[in-house]
């Protein structure tokens, strides 16, 4: 009883300290600035006006070794439409571990490592993968957590609905 009477307040205690809400759709993103594993400084709003699918993984999360090859093909897909895909690696792995694993991946999108988590704390992470598609206001238009074959399909709907609007706004 003592065990689990420590386990819940452990767990009520670590819900202080990260967000326990997740964000929802149809609110604006929160903000980040981040150093890519080469080096380069991301900001979210950096992005405004593009469509940006953004990743949260880890390096040894089964799930997301699975996802990677679809946002791969997305973001060299749709790139020139105006799509932007984002990684960000949790669970706090070294910049090797992220760069050999990109590198056994053929990932050429830009990935960095949320240090101790604060970005998805943000983003009240609840597993990993979670994938964020957000559109060029910088508002969530789509919240998928976790990942299983055939979930691609219904994000792939959805970014190209985003990036068509985009496309119509352009031509007026």
């Amino acid at each position: 009883m003592k065990l689990i009477s420590s386990t819940l307040l452990a767990l009520a205690l670590l819900s202080t300290f990260v967000n326990a809400d997740p964000i929802k759709e149809r609110t604006p993103a929160p903000n980040f600035t981040s150093k890519t594993v080469g080096g380069k400084t991301i900001r979210l709003s950096d992005f405004k006006g593009k469509v940006v699918l953004l990743d949260f993984g880890a390096v040894e999360c089964p799930p997301c070794r699975l996802e990677m090859p679809f946002l791969e093909a997305w973001s060299k897909k749709y790139k020139s439409q105006g799509l932007v895909v984002l990684g960000l690696m949790e669970m706090n792995p070294k910049r090797n571990q992220v760069r050999e694993m990109l590198k056994s991946r053929h990932i050429t999108f830009p990935v960095a490592i949320d240090v101790k988590e604060k970005i998805g704390g943000r983003y009240g992470l609840i597993a990993h993968p979670t994938t964020v598609l957000i559109d060029q206001s910088g508002n969530v238009v789509k919240l998928e957590t976790g990942f299983v074959l055939g979930d691609e399909k219904e994000m792939e709907v959805a970014l190209l609905a985003l990036l068509h609007r985009s496309s119509k706004l352009g031509a007026k």
